[in-house]
């Protein structure tokens, strides 16, 4: 086989298939042309229509519900701030409570140590005053 040959046949062959996808595009043309292409504009008008509508409701319901959010933001920040100066005034008040409990214990301890030194005298100044005959000796020295 020569190379002439060869590409007849593959041309023929080429051109068999553009004439197979000819015919089908025939039959999708004639299946467009008796469709009702009437029909079809008319629902994509009333499906451009609905979409219309709803871009419309997405407008003002953005319109009202993004005031209103943005008031609700705007409160939101106001507490967030309030919370946290009372917070703030919480954490001073802690502190300040802390302070006072620790000055306290301090304070105990410095008057149980002074009252332990305080009840250890009393008691060595009863023994020595048990008898009265020493303590008016100790007065008449």
């Amino acid at each position: 086989m020569t190379f002439a040959t060869f590409t007849n046949l593959v041309l023929m062959a080429l051109c068999v298939a553009v004439l197979i996808q000819c015919a089908r595009m025939m039959r999708s043309f004639n299946a467009i042309k008796s469709g009702d292409l009437g029909e079809t504009v008319r629902q994509l008008d009333r499906a451009t229509a609905q979409a219309r509508a709803v871009l419309a409701e997405l407008k003002t319901i953005l319109a009202t519900d993004g005031a209103a959010t943005t008031r609700t933001i705007a409160s939101g920040e106001s507490l967030r701030d309030e919370l946290s100066v009372m917070v703030g005034i919480g954490n001073a008040v802690a502190e300040r409570i802390v302070e006072a409990a620790s000055n306290a214990g301090e304070r105990m301890k410095e008057e149980q140590k002074a009252g332990a030194k305080v009840v250890s005298q009393p008691a060595q100044r009863k023994r020595s005053a048990k008898t009265p005959r020493a303590a008016a000796k100790a007065e008449a020295a």
